[in-house]
């Protein structure tokens, strides 16, 4: 005949394996919701990307232009609002830059004197939040 044990060694009870069952099933959830909100990020970060390297391409393409391009004229441009920023075929963004007037005050000329144009590209995005931006600026000569 056996002995029966004791009362501390019976082995592991319901309510045990029920908890750790639910412990597990806590942990898999969170798991689960650390990745979709990983690879949200990532996305917000993917449209993050191409929005600075559209508004890096206007920036080199208005700096490899000529000073007296219709681009480089005082004013908002592209006149019909931002124009649309695509990849594949999709739009993604929206770009615009405008062009100021803008006085150096290191060259001591007149106050008021137009030297330079301040040239400021602008690439927003987002539709559900409030929509986010990436602006760049530089000097450009006046011809």
């Amino acid at each position: 005949m056996l002995p029966r044990p004791g009362r501390g060694e019976r082995g592991v009870g319901l309510m045990e394996v029920v908890v750790a069952t639910v412990i597990a099933i806590i942990a898999v959830v969170a798991l689960a919701y650390s990745f979709g909100m990983g690879r949200g990020l990532v996305n917000q970060y993917e449209v993050a990307r191409i929005a600075l390297a559209a508004a890096q391409r206007r920036m080199e393409t208005l700096s490899a232009g000529s000073l007296t391009s219709s681009d480089l004229q005082l004013g908002s441009h592209p006149s019909g609002g931002p124009s649309p920023v695509q990849v594949d075929g999709e739009a993604v963004a929206r770009e615009s830059w405008t062009v100021e007037a803008y006085d150096d005050p290191a060259n001591g000329t007149n106050a008021g004197s137009v030297d330079l144009r301040k040239v400021t590209v602008s690439v927003s995005w987002g539709q559900l939040r409030p929509n986010e931006t990436v602006t760049l600026t530089r000097l450009f000569p006046v011809p």
